[in-house]
């Protein structure tokens, strides 16, 4: 069977309750943990150790630049972190969704940093996690 790549610039960032594509995007990431929890060893039990598996959590990254004029979904990524609210953000690997699509309905957003270079030009990259449940499909 012939393996389909997908291409680098098809995925895409949206946000909000009507799932609003961000501009100027480069690139995301995000990562998937599971909680361990490790117990004992206990006495008399010939020093076993036992592996308890806790929470699920998602923590991203989004890095892009920042188009003339701001864009609207960069934006609210802004006034989430500074209003103390969380965001509907989902995060999908090319067009359509054709690869995993990552969906946190109340991403927290824990930090955003903006920036002006003088041969790349603008920058903006926002970093959050999920505050409650996601899904990756």
């Amino acid at each position: 069977m012939p393996l389909t790549i997908i291409r680098g610039y098809d995925g895409t960032v949206q946000q909000g309750g009507t799932n609003v594509d961000l501009a100027g995007i480069e690139e995301w990431e995000a990562e998937l943990d599971l909680e361990v929890e490790v117990k004992g060893p206990f006495l008399n039990d010939g020093g076993t150790k036992y592996k308890v598996r806790g929470g699920k959590d998602c923590k991203f990254t989004v890095k892009g630049i920042v188009p003339s004029g701001k864009d609207t979904s960069q934006t609210a990524m802004i006034s989430a972190l500074t209003g103390g609210t969380d965001l509907n953000i989902i995060l999908k690997q090319g067009a359509g969704g054709t690869g995993y699509t990552v969906t946190i309905p109340t991403a927290l957003l824990s930090n955003i940093k903006l920036g002006q270079n003088s041969k790349q030009g603008t920058s903006f990259e926002a970093k959050g996690e999920s505050n409650g449940s996601f899904t990756v499909a």
